[in-house]
């Protein structure tokens, strides 16, 4: 059960029915109960009520007896109800109406909120986001809690109203001291009045609450329901005149084309003034499909075989020791390797202290005698670095090497290559022997037989393509995450284990809900090791707010504070509250419920821990941190605390620890501080699990976690600061005490922690599925919905179906939701599907390269600069990077060029400025990430030059770098965006938006009326504003070229764009420039059924490579500017006139 039960009982009924209840701000009557807890789980993004109905026979009538658990809220309490009666619906229903009793009497009875305030408790704070089936709209947008305020503003706007004001109240008479916001609007053109009060900790909450409930109130009464085009109006999408210039030629030689290559484009009436779409359709059905079904099938196992090799899933080389020897040979080869081995009595030592060490024959045993294992031990007990070995070094002593091969997946990259050169060290060997590893882009092999290779969950699905053959054990570390990885590999065994019955799978855990295992996994035992860890003694926020009587300087002190100084002292102790004074309640509650980061309290907790180690206890202080924003202030903070600490006593090794570092940033976390410093390492949840600091004395643990949340249909991302689950915290706890006594800091209250949930929610459920749509299709395993729907916790069907309309978006998908051609080359790239499918379409153009270094970058797990370097030395390098371009995708390939010396780019810079700012490790992580790409696409495509190599440069004459971005701009749509006068950024909804400040648009803003105001960005990231990352300034042609859906013209001398953007350009010209889509579209699923193009083939695509760089750079005209590019060189050479055009660039000279 997640979080507290709420338990009750509807027998004690009260001896005067109620006949309705509030709750969650509305009045539901008890006859339709059912239906108003349904809306408010719906609201929360949680499903439907799930009853249990028993039937009891008697001899007149039937007894029905309905139970129900549910959970308001992420993280929240429990409630549950049981009610027993003669009609089946009633008892549901009754149920349903105890449920909401008690949400209406309990901490939660605001959530949503509520106007009845006797006791003025409140929710926590909002995490989550609204879900889609409950989604409503307003002005034609969804609303959201971003956009609930404007939206309303806009609506007053309309009205010929001022901006809304909230009435606002500080509730200071109870805990727990938030605020009350009102709103009372009357519409004129309606003359509709709507009311709101709600509840919340903080102001901007209760405002934003009201706001989003006024709308909701709107809409239910169809009121400002239709696209709102004055809104866009008004911020200049519209409005703003853009002109594309006619080019008599090129649209000469388009229509030669499509005539010579047999399409027909629909008529345009041109004598119509409605509205006619002159766009292809959305999805259209491509001429040749792949009629194969699926060869690879991912549930195939065999055991260690001779001449095999597992990692390599082929045949052993014939120059191998290991080649053409059968498994006996082998295994006394590995035999007498063991006992050649001098074993290190400190190794041993350490080895044999570890509590699952004790547990030895018992897990070997249970290995060995079932065939699925899950053992859950504390954090600590050492089971991610023993087990394995346990298991390996059985198999050795008995001369069964050979018969031995184990993958142990991991949740993360650090704790994947750390992990493997611990247990490596431990085995007295290097990495490569019996033991290795295996991340994305990076691996290292061990032996084909008696070997472990540690590796991350996603990359042994993608490796392991044609089954687990010659793999005798699969470890599952680290379980209770629920990654949707890992949830797509435990149906994978599932399945697997009733097929192969010499299969053996183990997983672990330190948090795992144990019964929700048993019932998934038939016949599964169970170790629960009772391991004797060292003492983690906790302090909570309020025990230590009240024992160290720390006061925030923002903290806002209670009303007559200093008059009624008794009542609110530290000494005046509630023993009934544990001990804790009302001040420091009040302090704790402020911190809670505060949108701010307490770093002012870290620092202080950092302080206090090297204060109390003194010279006695030696140690580091590990600090959890939701992201990177939080890492680099508190590194900040601490830098200043240390400046002003008096004789600098206070001496800090800080080190950052997140997955955007590099593996060697990352590693510096496990070597000692300098003499006379104590380690501190602010981490993410990177450290919450499998990795080992030895030296961690204290955990100052946030609570808080990032979580990510994208949107199916598009690139958006919404990050969100949330509570972390119960599981989570004592995951992180364990980090301390690993080889000693240690001390965790939790920035909870009790009572806060009383109400968090158990565990996690499984990422399946919030995912979105598309990339596993497309690999359990490629892997032949059936219907997306029944294959998705085997999980623990299933997703629901709609979001499955959103994922597969997706991708038949993408042509990856066919009609029947069986993969195309294309679907299926897309599949075997290591990138989200839309990223993958630009880098196979740029392999039509020879543009493989810049493409994947590109798609290499967007995904790198450490930044391009070094986070020292000094930020007017990196602007000035990376303006010039960029040449003549406003490009952070362009930056990349310029940095890789630098370190190659490639292309015509020429910097102004010493070598001791480069080496300072760019980060080379990165460089090379690029550099091998393309070369890989490229390697797999020669596989793909033997029939095809994939190395064609075309020059990109930063250079504004250069054709390919144009073509680049036109790509871009098919990749990442509709992430565009707009700039306007006012340097405010606008995307394709109208919202405003901010430039990350590490892009070269942030840096650029200066010129911004002198070049296009469109730009395409890879990442819209969403806290408490929106945010771009990683954006290319495009031309206006570029947008119509591959930035929309839908197209259409009514009759005057302008087009319009997804009903966004209006372009003044020839309709003919439009509809030829937008149809050559398909003509790509229909190439590119050639090149990926057939491994090449035939010879017509080819000659299409010289022509359309020649449309599409003209397109690209087509002359345009923007607030009467006009934008002119120069000659562009290394045009593509083709002959239009022998086709029925009228250019012939085969004539002339090379520019």
């Amino acid at each position: 059960m997640n979080g507290n039960d709420v338990d009750g009982a509807v027998e004690e009924a009260q001896e005067k029915p109620i006949s309705s209840i509030k709750v969650c701000g509305k009045t539901y009557e008890r006859k339709s109960a059912l239906k108003g807890l349904n809306e408010i789980l719906m609201k929360q993004g949680k499903k439907n009520a799930d009853f249990a109905i028993n039937v009891k026979l008697h001899k007149e009538s039937l007894e029905f007896t309905a139970s129900t658990t549910v959970q308001i809220t992420i993280n929240g309490p429990s409630y549950r109800a049981t009610y027993t009666g003669e009609d089946r619906d009633l008892v549901s229903n009754e149920c349903a109406f105890f449920i909401l009793q008690q949400v209406a009497s309990g901490v939660e009875r605001n959530i949503k909120l509520s106007n009845n305030l006797v006791k003025r408790e409140v929710p926590k704070k909002r995490d989550e986001v609204v879900n889609l089936k409950q989604k409503f709209f307003i002005l034609g947008q969804e609303v959201t809690y971003e956009n609930a305020k404007s939206l309303l503003n806009s609506i007053m706007g309309k009205e010929g109203m001022p901006a809304v004001q909230y009435g606002i109240t500080k509730l200071a008479d109870g805990p727990p001291f938030g605020y009350e916001a009102s709103v009372d609007i009357k519409l004129a053109s309606s003359g509709t009045i709507y009311k709101k009060s709600m509840v919340c900790r903080n102001i901007g909450t209760a405002t934003t609450e009201c706001a989003f409930e006024v709308l909701r109130d709107i809409s239910a009464n169809n009121e400002y329901l239709s696209l709102d085009n004055k809104r866009r109006l008004k911020i200049g999408l519209t409005k703003t005149p853009i002109t594309i210039f006619e080019n008599e030629e090129l649209s000469q030689d388009l229509e030669a084309f499509y005539k010579w290559v047999g399409v027909e484009l629909p008529p345009i009436d041109v004598t119509s003034t409605e509205n006619q779409v002159i766009s292809p359709p959305i999805q259209h059905y491509l001429s040749q499909s792949d009629k194969s079904k699926s060869t690879r099938e991912m549930l195939d196992w065999m055991p260690p075989t001779e001449n095999f090799s597992c990692w390599r899933n082929g045949t052993i080389p014939s120059g191998s020791f290991f080649a053409m020897k059968s498994l006996g040979q082998i295994s006394y080869y590995l035999q007498r390797i063991e006992a050649r081995k001098k074993s290190n009595l400190k190794v041993e030592s350490v080895r044999e202290r570890l509590p699952v060490f004790n547990q030895k024959n018992e897990i070997i045993d249970a290995c060995e005698s079932n065939q699925v294992v899950l053992i859950k031990s504390n954090t600590g007990s050492g089971k991610s670095t023993q087990v394995a070995q346990f298991l390996l070094k059985h198999y050795l002593n008995l001369n069964k090497g050979a018969e031995f091969n184990a993958i142990i997946t991991q949740p993360r990259r650090l704790s994947a290559i750390s992990l493997a050169k611990r247990v490596a060290m431990e085995r007295y060997e290097k990495i490569g022997d019996s033991v290795g590893y295996c991340i994305r882009f990076d691996k290292v092999d061990p032996r084909p037989f008696g070997s472990l290779i540690f590796a991350t969950v996603g990359t042994i699905l993608k490796k392991m393509n044609t089954g687990f053959r010659g793999v005798s054990h699969i470890i599952v570390d680290e379980v209770h995450e629920r990654s949707l990885d890992t949830d797509f590999l435990l149906i994978i065994l599932k399945r697997m284990l009733s097929k192969f019955r010499g299969l053996k799978v183990i997983l672990m855990s330190a948090t795992v809900n144990t019964t929700l295992f048993e019932k998934y996994f038939r016949g599964i035992r169970v170790i629960d090791l009772e391991t004797k860890a060292y003492r983690v003694d906790i302090l909570y926020l309020d025990a230590f707010i009240q024992s160290s009587q720390f006061i925030p300087s923002n903290c806002q002190m209670p009303p007559q504070y200093e008059e009624e100084a008794q009542k609110w002292s530290f000494d005046n102790c509630d023993k009934s509250n544990g001990q804790i004074s009302p001040i420091a309640t009040h302090i704790v509650d402020q911190i809670e419920s505060s949108e701010e980061f307490p770093y002012q309290l870290i620092s202080f907790l950092v302080r206090d821990s090297v204060r109390q180690m003194g010279s006695q206890e030696h140690g580091s202080i590990l600090i959890f941190v939701p992201g990177w924003y939080e890492i680099m202030t508190c590194i900040e903070t601490l830098a200043q605390m240390e400046r002003e600490a008096p004789d600098n006593v206070y001496k800090y090794w800080v080190l950052p620890l997140h997955s955007n570092l590099t593996t060697q940033e990352q590693s510096q976390v496990f070597k000692p501080p300098p003499e006379g410093h104590v380690k501190v390492i602010i981490s993410t949840n990177i450290a919450e699990s499998s990795i080992t600091v030895e030296d961690v004395l204290y955990v100052i643990d946030s609570c808080k976690q990032k979580m990510k949340m994208k949107h199916h249909n598009s690139s958006a991302s919404i990050f969100r600061v949330a509570w972390a689950s119960k599981d989570c915290m004592e995951q992180r706890k364990g980090r301390a005490g690993r080889c000693r006594p240690g001390y965790c800091y939790r920035l909870c209250s009790t009572k806060m922690w009383g109400l968090l949930q158990q565990q996690s929610e499984a990422e399946i459920i919030t995912a979105p599925l598309h990339g596993s749509i497309l690999q359990l299709k490629a892997l032949g395993l059936g219907d997306s919905a029944s294959f998705l729907g085997s999980s623990m916790e299933p997703p629901d069907r709609e979001n499955v179906w959103e994922a597969e309309k997706y991708l038949q978006n993408l042509y990856a998908l066919d009609a029947n939701k069986e993969l195309t051609p294309i679907g299926r080359k897309i599949e075997r790239l290591p990138f989200s599907p839309d990223t993958s499918k630009s880098i196979i379409t740029a392999a039509l153009f020879g543009l493989v390269n810049p493409m994947a270094i590109i798609a290499a970058n967007g995904s790198s797990p450490s930044s391009l600069f070094n986070n020292s370097a000094d930020l007017e030395v990196v602007k000035t390098i990376v303006k010039s990077f960029c040449g003549d371009f406003i490009s952070d995708h362009i930056l990349a390939v310029a940095a890789i060029n630098c370190k190659e010396s490639a292309g015509d780019i020429q910097f102004k810079h010493s070598t001791e400025d480069l080496n300072a700012v760019i980060n080379f490790v990165s460089v090379e992580y690029l550099r091998r990430v393309r070369d890989q790409i490229v390697d797999i696409l020669e596989k793909e495509f033997p029939n095809f030059n994939i190395r064609e190599a075309e020059n990109v440069d930063n250079k504004v004459h250069c054709i390919n770098s144009h073509v680049i971005l036109s790509l871009l701009v098919k990749s990442y749509y509709p992430n565009i965006c707009f700039q306007t006068k006012k340097r405010m950024f606008y995307d394709m909804d109208g919202f405003k938006m901010l430039s990350h400040k590490n892009s070269i648009i942030s840096m650029q803003e200066n010129c911004h009326e002198e070049r296009s105001p469109f730009a395409i960005y890879t990442e819209k990231i969403i806290t408490s504003f929106a945010m771009f990352k990683e954006c290319s300034v495009v031309s206006p042609v570029q947008i119509l070229l591959f930035g929309s859906d839908c197209v259409s013209w009514n009759g005057g001398s302008t087009i319009r764009l997804d009903d966004c953007y209006t372009l003044g350009v020839d309709v003919k010209l439009a509809q030829m420039i937008l149809y050559i889509r398909l003509v790509i579209d229909e190439l590119l699923n050639s090149m990926c059924l057939n491994g090449g193009l035939t010879p017509k083939e080819q000659d299409m695509l010289k022509y359309v490579r020649n449309l599409i760089e003209r397109i690209s750079t087509l002359s345009y005209k923007i607030n009467n500017i006009t934008v002119n590019l120069p000659e562009m060189r290394d045009i593509t050479k083709v002959n239009f006139e022998s086709i029925g055009g009228v250019t012939n660039l085969l004539l002339r000279k090379n520019e």
